[in-house]
């Protein structure tokens, strides 16, 4: 028989990073049984663990790619995501984090980006795009995030955004090598005075250019800038948007009219974008506005989309189970018979190119802000 020794201390740790609603979980099972990763984290006696306050962590949760799964799945309404991320960051205090993890966190305090690419390289990007340095009256900010920034595939996500917004006539700029990583795996791996710190200058860098508005091209930046930012004192200066978000509403405004491509493409609703922030809607609306485009939906869509595996962390740490997850979502994005599974996440665009080429996928996996910009293209 097992013996655990509990601590109302850990209880009350566990509570100051999940809130109270972890209390209400009920041990229906249900966590369990719908988890993306099956066998991999034992989510209902881990949140049993932290009910009771036992000290004992599981290090299965680093496993967790805080898709928020479960979290819609749970009938008390319980945050398990919040659960699973407050017991790593438990976790990195006693030293007992993922060795990747731990350079990950080196290469972003040396370069600012957690590829360990230099500093001076960031805005290389830009070659050939001339921006002013300060976006003007009625301009926007473009956050880039960390992978579009120094993946030359992904950089495309960025000069097809910039193109667009130019002949829309949105005043535009970015932060050059002043912005640094957004603190999305830092913040996962629980190292707060360093995402503190990282928070207050990406946000100092942000006011000197008295943006109207800021645009991130990552559901994983959006959501920092928009909600963790706060919390950690540091406020962005301007109402943060992800890029679906202004694209469809030029398009309802008229100030932007896509033109036409013929294609059969379907949608993957990043989980950041989609249960993390309720963004279902406007990248449908963008491609939906494209003459020529039929887009068809997958089993699995919106609250209940599947995951591309690369959240909480998994990106960087090499968790090969989470590559499953990854294969599923490819298998039910072939079944469609769509040439391409358009989406609005680097993350979720990295994961799926590099499975695609292991599995042998015929499939294109362009963002949103691509397709857009091949109508208009002609």
């Amino acid at each position: 028989m097992t013996r655990y020794r509990l601590d109302f201390k850990t209880r009350e740790k566990i509570a100051s990073y999940a809130g109270p609603t972890f209390s209400r979980c009920y041990q229906c099972g249900t966590c369990t049984a719908v988890c993306l990763l099956p066998r991999t984290i034992p989510v209902r006696r881990v949140l049993r663990k932290a009910q009771l306050g036992i000290p004992e962590i599981d290090q299965q949760v680093w496993k967790c790619v805080s898709c928020k799964y479960c979290d819609t799945s749970c009938p008390r309404g319980v945050e398990i995501a919040s659960v699973m991320r407050g017991l790593k960051a438990m976790l990195y205090e006693e030293k007992k984090a993922p060795a990747q993890l731990n350079e990950v966190l080196w290469r972003v305090y040396e370069e600012g980006n957690p590829l360990g690419e230099p500093r001076t390289q960031r805005a290389a990007w830009l070659q050939g795009i001339e921006l002013p340095a300060n976006p003007g009256e009625g301009g926007v900010l473009l956050y880039t995030c960390c992978l579009a920034a120094y993946d030359k595939r992904l950089q495309n996500t960025l000069r097809s955004l910039v193109e667009i917004l130019k002949k829309a006539g949105v005043p535009v700029t970015v932060m050059r090598d002043a912005e640094t990583c957004c603190g999305d795996v830092i913040y996962h791996i629980g190292e707060e005075y360093f995402l503190e710190e990282l928070a207050q200058g990406n946000v100092e860098a942000m006011e000197k250019l008295k943006p109207t508005a800021i645009v991130t091209v990552s559901p994983h930046s959006y959501n920092m800038l928009k909600h963790v930012y706060p919390r950690l004192g540091a406020k962005p200066p301007a109402p943060v948007m992800h890029h679906v978000q202004l694209l469809a509403e030029l398009i309802n405004d008229g100030r932007l009219k896509p033109g036409r491509l013929e294609a059969t493409v379907t949608y993957h609703d990043p989980c950041y974008l989609g249960r993390w922030n309720n963004i279902y809607e406007e990248p449908r609306t963008v491609l939906e506005s494209i003459e020529g485009l039929k887009l068809v939906e997958m089993e699995h869509t919106k609250s209940r989309s599947l995951c591309c595996g690369g959240g909480g962390g998994s990106i960087w740490s090499e968790n090969m189970e989470a590559r499953s997850i990854t294969r599923r979502r490819l298998d039910e994005a072939r079944s469609t018979e769509a040439s391409a599974m358009a989406t609005a996440c680097p993350y979720c665009i990295r994961m799926f190119e590099d499975e695609a080429k292991v599995a042998r996928v015929d499939l294109q996996f362009p963002d949103v802000v691509e397709l857009l910009s091949r109508s208009l293209r002609g």
